[in-house]
């Protein structure tokens, strides 16, 4: 049963935009670039970051090309909110620049008050031949939101001498990240599915296994949205039952995971990280390593990697499409089996 979740605390959001020159608008409110052409005080790439916060006022930032910087004397600017008084945006503009262009960045204040849609920001360049008025649209993107979130099977029916795959499903509107633990309200226990993966539907999943001795009682699902750092928690609440037959004898088993946040597209890479089974080092183990393109909802085997006598493990792949990976330790008759977090990996 689908859960509506609870908000708890939000310290204030941010996202990036596109910014359109004279008679364009942004299309998308993730993207970042996008090459324009311009009145001739500014050339090649523009972009913006600018969304309403929750709580906290933010600055939104747009950055420019300054065509022959050597020439101006001045830049000035103003963004004007739909329905609301206009606001000054402050460039870092450096005089004495004799190269062919300058970056400047404007800022400027975005309260949570602010309405979300299309601002128009206007760009005042000061030359010793005149001065000239450059508009533009900032699309300026709302609040993010958790709207609701789910956990399967819920109650979670533990099984003697078996792993129970527990799924996670959340809907959230504008965030750049979004993970989840699943966590004991007796407190000490917690299972972390690292970054949610967005699937094709817009929702957003992960699973993880719950073991025949998890704690039973009262659990809290904890949803994390992040954007440019600045986090929204939500939460949903759900049941774990003890197995009928007991907990089993069989020996935990734990895997952690890393990879680089940014890879560049063909580049190698490792995912690596450490078993462990019990509190000390699973050693020798081979574990399984899975992918899960961005969009897509099943996971594929990419391959195996055996842990050293530390119980440390790395497998290396070349970068081909965004998308997320996990690590499976399998179980045995002694051990019990388990997941990763998931963990995400941008192809640029």
């Amino acid at each position: 049963m689908k859960r509506r979740v609870r908000l708890l605390l939000a310290t204030a959001t941010g996202a990036a935009v596109l910014l359109g020159g004279t008679g364009l608008t942004a299309t998308g409110a993730y993207a970042s670039h996008q090459a324009l052409t311009m009145a001739d005080d500014f050339t090649g790439d523009a972009s913006a970051s600018a969304s309403i916060p929750l709580e906290s006022d933010v600055e939104g930032t747009v950055t420019l090309k300054l065509n022959e910087p050597a020439k101006v004397t001045s830049v000035t600017g103003s963004i004007e909110p739909p329905g609301k008084a206009a606001k000054t945006v402050t460039f870092d503009f450096r005089t004495g620049d004799t190269a062919t262009t300058q970056a400047l960045t404007g800022k400027w204040p975005i309260t949570k008050d602010d309405p979300a849609g299309d601002w128009k920001l206007s760009v005042v360049v000061a030359r010793d031949t005149g001065t000239n008025t450059t508009p533009f649209v900032v699309k300026v993107s709302g609040k993010q939101g958790i709207s609701g979130g789910n956990v399967t099977p819920d109650p979670v029916q533990l099984v003697t001498g078996k792993d129970v795959l527990v799924s996670v499903e959340a809907s959230v509107k504008d965030a750049a990240t979004v993970s989840a633990k699943l966590v004991s309200d007796a407190g000490g226990e917690f299972y972390d599915l690292g970054d949610l993966a967005k699937e094709s539907d817009g929702y957003y999943r992960g699973s993880t296994y719950f073991a025949d001795d998890t704690t039973p009682g009262d659990w809290t699902l904890e949803v994390h949205a992040t954007k440019n750092g600045q986090t929204l928690k939500g939460v949903a609440s759900f049941t774990v039952v003890a197995p009928a037959g007991g907990a089993s004898k069989k020996a935990k088993s734990r895997v952690t995971i890393a990879a680089p946040n940014k890879v560049r597209k063909s580049k190698t890479f490792k995912v690596y990280g450490k078993v462990y089974r019990g509190s000390k080092a699973y050693k020798g183990k081979t574990v399984e390593v899975y992918f899960k393109a961005k969009g897509t909802k099943t996971y594929k085997l990419m391959g195996f990697a055996k842990a050293t006598s530390t119980g440390k493990y790395s497998k290396s792949f070349k970068a081909r499409k965004d998308g997320y990976f996990r690590v499976k330790v399998p179980g045995t008759s002694k051990t019990r089996s388990s997941l990763s977090p998931q963990e995400f990996v941008d192809v640029k």
